[in-house]
């Protein structure tokens, strides 16, 4: 049983009508490995555009996955007799069980046009974790980062390490690992969705209608999807290990930073899917001041603008990342035990240091001698990854907050980040 829903409980909100949860309902258990969400929602007034979900551990919650309201309700229409309701205010999605904790509770908020979020369902469930019985001799480490933030760098030094298997073009961002997760998501999730109408007919007919065959589809294909995945991955880097003359390495890196996910699995899944499928990875969350982060994120995404332009955007930027810093961080805060924190500022102003804590973290060989290699000409800049710099040195990178915001925007906006500063060490005074 992969899980048994245990209860649900609605919220009550003046700005909701009424709702109503179709699935799954209390007690159901499944041996499937997708749980199907759905239902419709009504508002007061505000047009609700999507669901969204969060999950909750240990005083913290985060998206973990989001759907559209868009499914047409005839019948909520002609139950409320009100023309003036929408009849596109279903929803219907859903939600791989990978990745979600052994217990876990859950809540459906309702986002408004006007980024409104109205909580109007809890869920809790059980489920067992995945497993294969494939032994991987190259073991993941994922870096989980925002934009900005030193991770190409961070993955330049990790790949010059002969224990350490990177795909080393740059930028740095091959996402083998990610891909096949989101296949196994794909195929999990909705096999056959990408079948005309007829076939996804007969795959239900071959594979779920009958339940010998779904306890076959749900169970052991399942396993053997995990398994197919794990080993394309092990393929993929040990091909590339092979290039680089490292077939005795025992790591391979990847990073996953917060925009990934934007198909079957968010960046919160991923992550979550990594650490069950693969115990003994290791998680490196890279973060830097977002303060600064923010800056050169602006600078970045301004060149060729005039100073004027750039400073009128200064709030804007600001504003617009507020929710992902606040989930970044509450991810953050529930898997620091298993995580190792690296923050940009000392990786660039103690690269020696910061590099050997990692390689120590790894038990791989973080002597003077090939810390000393690694970090010779560490900041030098390939031609590549200058289009990529937005500051003069890497010293003026660093607070340049302080220089760079007027001090009315320094103070709104250490207050606006204060508790996500304070989690990860960053000082929050102003002078």
């Amino acid at each position: 049983m992969p899980y048994k829903i245990l209860d649900t409980h609605g919220i009550s909100d003046r700005r909701i009508l009424g709702f109503h949860l179709d699935t799954p309902q209390p007690d159901q258990a499944d041996t499937g490995n997708k749980i199907h969400i759905s239902g419709w929602i009504v508002p007061t007034r505000e047009t609700i555009t999507h669901v969204e979900i969060r999950e909750h551990e240990r005083g913290t919650s985060y998206c973990i996955h989001r759907c559209p309201v868009s499914v047409d309700r005839p019948d909520v229409v002609d139950h409320y007799q009100d023309p003036a309701i929408s009849p596109q205010c279903g929803f219907s999605t859903q939600l791989m069980e990978l990745g979600l904790p052994k217990h876990a509770e859950l809540s459906l908020h309702a986002i408004t046009d006007s980024q409104d979020e109205i909580p109007f369902l809890k869920l809790n469930l059980e489920r067992t974790v995945s497993h294969t019985d494939f032994i991987p001799n190259l073991r993941p480490i994922i870096v989980s980062t925002l934009g900005r933030t030193g991770s190409t760098w961070l993955m330049q030094l990790l790949s010059k390490h002969p224990d350490i298997v990177v795909a080393d073009q740059h930028p740095y961002e091959t996402f083998a690992l990610e891909f096949w997760l989101h296949l196994v998501a794909q195929q999990l999730i909705s096999p056959e969705t990408r079948l005309s109408p007829v076939d996804q007919r007969r795959f239900h007919r071959d594979f779920l209608d009958q339940p010998e065959r779904k306890a076959w589809f749900d169970q052991d294909y399942h396993r053997q999807v995990l398994r197919f995945c794990q080993q394309s991955i092990e393929s993929y880097y040990q091909s590339v290990a092979a290039t680089q003359n490292r077939g005795s390495a025992g790591y391979f890196a990847e990073k996953i930073p917060y925009f990934s996910g934007d198909g079957n699995m968010t960046w919160r899944q991923l992550g979550a899917a990594v650490r069950e499928l693969y115990p003994d990875a290791l998680e490196i969350v890279l973060v830097r001041d977002f303060r600064d982060m923010i800056l050169s994120a602006l600078h970045f995404g301004a060149q060729g603008k005039s100073p004027e332009e750039v400073e009128r955007e200064k709030p804007t930027a600001y504003l617009n990342v507020v929710k992902e810093v606040s989930e970044f961080s509450a991810y953050y805060q529930l898997n620091r035990s298993n995580t190792l924190l690296v923050r940009y500022e000392d990786l660039m102003l103690d690269t020696h240091a910061t590099l050997g804590s990692i390689f120590k973290a790894l038990g791989i060989s973080s002597d003077n001698k090939i810390l000393n290699r690694i970090t010779c000409n560490k900041h030098e800049v390939a031609a590549e990854h200058k289009q990529h710099i937005t500051s003069k040195s890497i010293t003026q990178s660093v607070q340049r907050w302080r220089s760079e915001l007027a001090p009315q925007q320094q103070e709104r906006y250490t207050e606006m980040f204060e508790q996500e500063l304070r989690l990860f060490g960053y000082d929050i005074r102003l002078s």
